[in-house]
């Protein structure tokens, strides 16, 4: 009960309430608690509540009186943050570092180790998951936002860019064989797009003509099937090399991909998984999205030898999944060779 009164959100309290939260005791046992709590000084009556009438009888309403929180640990913490942070106001205010405390370690950690890194652009999920080791905080969240106003910083700091709604594919060059990389995600298309286009650059474990952006599942949607597209191309021995998330869903789609196109060439892009697996013994990985349904894996291991397929499987079966945008612009960029130039 005495836990429920402090996690109480206001600091006055009605004595049904109090019941309520006594549940089912009698009432003498409830007034002995009650008298207790009054001893202590976590409750306060209000005498001008008036008493119920009862026997013995109890205030109407009575006042929260937290106890001081001891913020030690939290001073000790703020002093360590990296020197761009406003010591003196987290200081001044140990409580605004606490409610952010594991957003604010993270970014207090990559500045004081990997700075240098923001000197390269990234798209905003890659940064995101660079530094939080969640791909959308620095989008979806107002948690980040929150962090940067109170220290006075501008977002432009963390030098990523916003990645606009993407044509569906881009044709980096035409070939008697093309191959074809199917991206589930827009950030690694896009930055995957971006290299292209920048440095004239194709080669990533092998030669891509075209780089697809799967838009999630709407990849294996009636509206949108592969066989369609393949007609449009102009190359007539077409390979296909599927690249997503490490999690269930981005195996269940590849799974149908393959299942609904028989007549296709379509491969998993193991190279780029393994690379996954490796860059995620640096990271704290994030659990996997809710509503996902644990299709069957085995074909999708296959692919891989078996020390990569009991990693995939540890990492699944604890609840955990690895993003694609782990493998980022920079990473791309250093990685991407000219064509036909292993």
């Amino acid at each position: 009960m005495k836990n429920k009164i402090l996690s109480f959100s206001n600091k006055m309290i009605s004595l049904e309430q109090l019941m309520e939260m006594a549940g089912e005791i009698d009432y003498q046992e409830f007034a002995e608690k009650l008298s207790r709590y009054t001893e202590e000084g976590l409750l306060v009556p209000i005498k001008a509540s008036r008493m119920n009438g009862r026997r013995p009888a109890l205030y109407n309403k009575y006042r929260i009186n937290q106890p001081d929180k001891d913020y030690t640990d939290a001073l000790k913490d703020i002093k360590l943050l990296h020197p761009k942070f406003n010591h003196a106001k987290y200081l001044a205010q140990p409580g605004i570092y606490i409610k952010y405390k594991k957003e604010i370690d993270a970014l207090s950690g990559f500045l004081w180790k990997n700075e240098a890194l923001l000197k390269e652009p990234l798209s905003i999920n890659e940064r995101s998951f660079q530094i939080w080791g969640v791909e959308k905080l620095l989008k979806e969240k107002s948690i980040i936002k929150s962090i940067f106003t109170y220290n006075g910083w501008s977002l432009e700091m963390l030098n990523y860019y916003e990645t606009p709604e993407p044509f569906f594919d881009y044709n980096f060059s035409v070939a008697e064989v093309m191959n074809i990389l199917i991206i589930e995600n827009k950030d690694t298309w896009f930055s995957l797009r971006r290299i292209m286009q920048d440095t004239g650059r194709n080669f990533l474990f092998r030669n891509y003509h075209v780089i697809l952006y799967g838009e999630g599942k709407k990849i294996i949607s009636k509206n949108n099937r592969l066989q369609e597209y393949d007609d449009l191309l102009i190359g007539q021995n077409n390979h296909y090399y599927y690249f997503g998330d490490l999690d269930y869903e981005g195996i269940n789609i590849y799974e149908a991909l393959v299942a609904r196109n028989e007549n296709l060439s379509i491969n998993l892009c193991t190279e780029l998984y393994e690379t996954m697996l490796w860059n995620a013994k640096d990271f704290s990985l994030p659990y996997t999205k809710e509503g996902q349904i644990k299709g069957e894996i085995s074909r999708f291991l296959e692919h891989f030898n078996e020390q990569n397929q009991q990693e995939i499987r540890n990492i699944l079966e604890q609840g955990f999944y690895i993003p694609q945008e782990i493998l980022n612009y920079s990473w791309m960029k250093a990685e991407m060779q000219e064509e036909g130039k292993p």
